[in-house]
Parts: structure tokens; sequence; C-alpha cells
């Protein structure tokens, strides 16, 4: 049996230099941008500071976890789809 997904707020935060990373979720745009300024990721090769970036939800999906480095396998996250355009 399938597990029911929650239903995601209008803004999906999500980052990450190398594997998506979901930083959280907001109605309001302004809480997504403050979300993701607290949220600042250094990257490395000389990239520097990076925000993450805002998507819509739905542009976004649940999925289970499988041959991640930063997530065990099993684990249900949150990516953006492959050709989702951010906001921000």
């Amino acid at each position: 049996m399938k597990k029911q997904q929650k239903k995601m707020k209008k803004y999906q935060v999500i980052g990450g230099q190398y594997e998506q990373c979901w930083y959280g979720e907001s109605d309001p745009l302004l809480g997504a941008k403050c979300i993701a300024t607290r949220h600042m990721e250094y990257w490395d090769n000389w990239q520097g500071w990076n925000k993450p970036h805002i998507y819509r939800a739905e542009d976004c999906r649940d999925v289970e976890s499988c041959g991640r480095i930063t997530t065990p396998d099993g684990w249900t996250i949150r990516v953006h789809d492959m050709y989702a355009d951010f906001i921000v």
C-alpha cells in the first residue's frame, strides 16, 4: 500500500551543489525567501556562497531515496522535477 503524500505548501526551498537538499516550505513567497537566506550554502571549487532556489509546489515531488550520498536508502525526500524552473 502506498503512503499518502502530505499536501505541500505553495513554495519549496531546495538547494545543494551535488545533490538536491530540501530546506523547507512556505505559503508566502517572502517566507520562502527567508528560509533560503537562512540556509545559504558554501560550495567548493571557488564557487562561493549560494542561496537555495525556490520552486513552486507543483514542480516538486516526494520520492524514495536510492543511492544518494546525503540520505540513507528508503527515506522519503522532496526533489524538484528535472526541467522545473526556479522562481528566485
